[in-house]
């Protein structure tokens, strides 16, 4: 059930709160214009060229005319909107991988993060560059990111791969809790409370979002097909996603629930933990199979 917010305690006893900043909400919900509200930016055929995909994997074109800060619709389980999260929470260190990202991509990442996490629950943004050779990623980069006290530049001195330079990232981290997203992602209202909120109950858990859908090509944010799923993989180890069976579903749809493994990209996870862990790996020099090797241990 969904405790109401005239009820400010758990159980345990401990208190909680209602995490949303709704005068933010307020104002992201009036914003207009290209992307807004995750709407598809509408395209023409001059803007359908591969040059736009080819050094991304996705239209950087239609992704420069959106604002950094675009607002997003709210499409959680309305369950989502009422939840209250303990008062006391750990803060949390980003940390964002990324190899010759697309500018505005890598932006609009950051400022989502900045935009739509209560102040005192990030320690810090680290933004780990893995042998970037583009301009924009060198001294621009480093002018623009300048504004924000919290945020910070790491460099390998070659390339290493996406596990390497997470791992970079994670040794210098100073958050109670490490949290690792992807360079082109957009975190949603209230996103940071729920996954903290899991590891203050319990260190020993790794807690994923769910994960929404930013079209390639015009930029359009929509829900992912099958909604909640928990994740597999099949003989092949290709990464699977799996209904939840009839006996581990939750009366609330909203409520966490457990998963044999997860999708690695965007997690978060006791800081002290991860390295009792052992961390990565070392020897996995290509993404894709990290997700298990941390599943597996924990």
């Amino acid at each position: 059930y969904v405790r109401q917010k005239k009820d400010p305690y758990f159980g345990d006893g401990q208190r909680t709160k209602d995490w949303h900043n709704r005068e933010a909400i307020r104002r992201d919900s009036e914003r207009v214009g290209n992307g807004e509200q995750g709407k598809p930016y509408p395209m023409t055929d001059a803007e359908r060229v591969d040059q736009a995909y080819r050094e991304n994997g996705f239209n950087i074109f239609v992704s420069d005319k959106i604002s950094l800060n675009r607002s997003l619709p709210d499409i959680r389980h309305p369950n989502c909107k009422n939840k209250l999260y303990l008062e006391k929470l750990p803060n949390t260190s980003v940390i964002i991988p990324f190899h010759n990202e697309g500018w505005s991509s890598l932006l609009r990442t950051v400022h989502s993060v900045l935009n739509r996490s209560p102040p005192e629950l990030i320690a810090e943004i680290v933004l780990v560059d893995d042998f970037s050779d583009r301009e924009h990623l060198k001294k621009r980069l480093e002018d623009y990111m300048a504004q924000f006290p919290n945020v910070r530049i790491l460099r390998t001195k070659k390339r290493e791969g996406l596990i390497r330079t997470r791992m970079l990232g994670a040794s210098v981290a100073i958050g109670d809790v490490i949290t690792f997203l992807d360079s082109h992602c957009e975190a949603n209202v209230n996103w940071l409370p729920p996954l903290l909120d899991r590891i203050a109950r319990n260190r020993r858990t790794i807690v994923c979002p769910m994960i929404d859908v930013i079209d390639h090509d015009h930029f359009g944010y929509e829900t992912q097909a099958g909604d909640a799923m928990r994740g597999a993989f099949d003989w092949e180890m290709y990464y699977k996603r799996i209904p939840i069976p009839p006996e581990l579903q939750k009366l609330d749809p909203s409520d966490p629930f457990e998963s044999p493994v997860m999708a690695g990209g965007l997690f978060a996870v006791d800081r002290k933990w991860f390295w009792e862990l052992g961390g990565y790996d070392a020897g996995l020099e290509i993404w894709g199979g990290e997700q298990y090797e941390i599943s597996f241990k924990v």
